[in-house]
């Protein structure tokens, strides 16, 4: 109750003609609203006339002088305010601009320059009047009293409020040399000074201003501007101009870690993979807190891994169950990074992982960089040394069970599926996890029997809900081994286990080693019901080695098979992007909506051709 008394002391008014004066307010607006002007005019003069310091009504009064333009009464108005209130700085103004606005130039500028004198050392009111010039392009007043106020208080006064007004009028120049008076004097506003620089640079006819003033402040001043001219090259996407001068930004002394990991993010980000390596390193060839470096060798790691895209997503459909856990290629990767860059890189950390603290933050670094040492270079020691550093620095629950999912995927690479179920039967025992129980059940798919693995994955179905993501991998897998396997009569069985070796020697990176297995099938087993899904295997294997003549024969070779449609896209997409023949892929694509509209590829089929088609056209 105290403050609201305060409120209404500070308005002028007593809390007992509260609800008076705000009814009289109200039917003013509603006045003006309706067009009775002078209706509205007399209700605040009559409130005025109770209440003289009453702010809402003088404010709502002046207001409905200027909008509609009645000057002279304004101006009577203000300069009877100002015999009540003579340091009111906004009245002042406002009574020069009425008279600006009535055609009285001269009396303005002598309201406006006895103010200015009268509140000469008074910084708010040069602000008001720099609105106020600024509004009505009165550039010559402006001037002088910027000069004025430099004089009074310092060098750069006002020139951040300068700098936002000319960039506002498109005057590019001028407001590029107020913005960097203000950095060169002050640094109150340099953060929102530079957004505001970057801002100017989306305006094309500002992008040369802004390079050319910022290379001259350098000259003077390079450990302010140089990183300012750094977000700028990112900015305009000149991202080697960029990370060259932000070292010379360092090389000044103005060392920021904080900044540079932002800025070798913001690199990863645009996809400016060697350029954010090289910053990453840049940050790691200093002294750094343990979580600055943390954070840049993940973010290292990450820009690794960033370049890394699985194969299936490059194909038109998913092929051989692209996306099963069971079935995945981990291998089956696209990377524009080579080995020899890769190996420069990590060796450049190796000794920082051992020297930072334990984190959850480290844990995930070892981790990602286990998965490039995994994926691409294949160096199935060395991974298992980084997921097993991983799994020493304190990781997160995610990490944790990626982590332990990744070394059973080595040791099957290894091939030491023995000590892989070891391991998993101990770290189930402490780590229940419906993903370890898949790769369970992927180590007996690779090397046991069908028969085991088939009661593993009916188990599995007694405790799972149909909408688990995983369950309809199991089902594909129960599948496979209930048609090629359980429903095969024992003489013939052997051939699935030539099937089941392929599958392993894929996740050993021995692609080749596949193909003699899958051969082998072909060769002794011609009649087999498992031919089909071991030819599409096989076109996929030589596919991914490049042997396209291969891939095209045994795709073609599926004809007549319940893989029919899967062949025809298949040789399809090997004459649209290996042998750039457009009008044999089209024949292939247009097949499947011909002769197989109710492939559960047609649409995605469909959609491709729509898309060749307005390429063409």
């Amino acid at each position: 109750m105290r403050n609201k008394i305060l409120i209404y002391v500070l308005l002028g008014i007593g809390s007992p003609g509260l609800a008076q004066w705000t009814a009289s307010l109200k039917t003013a607006r509603m006045l003006e609203k309706g067009g009775n002007v002078e209706g509205a005019i007399a209700v605040y003069e009559d409130i005025l006339n109770k209440i003289p310091k009453n702010r809402q009504a003088i404010r709502d009064l002046k207001s409905i002088y200027k909008k509609h333009q009645k000057f002279d009464d304004g101006i009577i108005f203000l300069r009877n305010l100002l015999t009540i209130q003579p340091n009111d700085m906004q009245s002042h103004a406002e009574l020069g601009e009425f008279h600006y606005l009535n055609d009285q130039k001269a009396e303005a500028e002598s309201v406006w320059a006895n103010a200015l004198e009268k509140f000469e050392k008074n910084r708010s009111f040069y602000q008001i009047m720099l609105s106020k010039y600024g509004y009505y392009g009165l550039d010559g007043e402006l001037e002088s009293m910027l000069i004025n106020g430099r004089n009074n208080f310092d060098s750069s006064f006002l020139s951040y409020e300068m700098g936002s007004l000319c960039q506002s009028k498109r005057v590019y120049d001028k407001a590029m040399d107020e913005y960097i008076l203000n950095l060169t004097y002050a640094t109150k506003w340099k953060k929102p000074i530079q957004r505001k620089i970057l801002n100017m640079s989306d305006e094309e006819d500002a992008v040369l201003v802004i390079e050319v003033k910022l290379l001259d402040a350098i000259e003077m001043h390079p450990e302010i501007f140089l990183e300012i001219l750094s977000d700028f090259y990112f900015k305009q996407k000149n991202f080697d101009r960029a990370i060259n001068v932000k070292k010379e930004w360092a090389k000044t002394g103005e060392w920021n870690a904080k900044s540079w990991l932002k800025f070798a993010d913001d690199l990863r980000k645009e996809n400016q993979f060697n350029t954010s390596v090289d910053a990453y390193n840049f940050i790691l060839n200093h002294k750094v807190s343990s979580q600055i470096a943390g954070k840049t060798l993940l973010g290292l790691a990450q820009t690794f891994e960033d370049q890394i895209v699985p194969e299936g997503k490059t194909h038109l459909i998913p092929y051989f169950f692209d996306q099963n856990v069971f079935f995945e290629n981990p291998f089956q990767v696209n990377s524009s990074i080579s080995p020899e860059h890769l190996q420069s890189s990590l060796s450049l950390y190796d000794s920082l992982l051992v020297s930072l603290p334990k984190s959850a933050l480290l844990a995930e670094a070892y981790f990602r960089l286990g998965e490039i040492q995994y994926r691409i270079l294949q160096d199935f020691d060395q991974a298992n040394a980084l997921f097993r550093s991983a799994l020493r620095n304190k990781p997160d629950k995610t990490i944790k069970i990626e982590t332990l999912q990744r070394i059973v995927d080595v040791l099957i690479a290894k091939g030491n599926t023995e000590y892989a179920l070891e391991f998993l039967d101990k770290q189930m025992t402490k780590n229940n996890s419906p993903k370890l129980e898949q790769k369970r059940i992927l180590v007996h798919f690779l090397t046991n029997n069908p028969d085991s693995t088939l009661n593993l994955v009916n188990d599995s179905f007694m405790s799972m809900n149909p909408i688990d993501p995983s369950f309809n991998d199991l089902m594909e897998l129960k599948n496979i081994l209930t048609q090629y396997h359980e429903n095969t009569s024992k003489s013939l069985q052997n051939e699935f286990l030539h099937f089941q070796n392929s599958e392993k020697f894929i996740r050993q990176g021995k692609d080749g080693d596949a193909i003699q297995e899958l051969n082998y099938v072909m060769e002794q087993y011609p009649q087999s019901k498992i031919l089909p899904l071991v030819t599409l295997r096989k076109a996929l294997l030589h596919f991914r080695l490049n042997q396209f003549e291969e891939a095209l024969a045994l795709a073609l070779a599926l004809e007549e098979t319940p893989f029919a449609d899967r062949g025809i896209i298949l040789a399809g997409e090997i004459y649209e992007t290996k042998y750039f023949k457009t009008e044999k892929a089209m024949t292939s694509y247009m097949r499947i909506l011909k002769e197989f509209p109710n492939s559960i590829f047609s649409e995605p089929i469909r959609y491709h051709i729509r898309k060749i088609q307005q390429t063409e056209s």
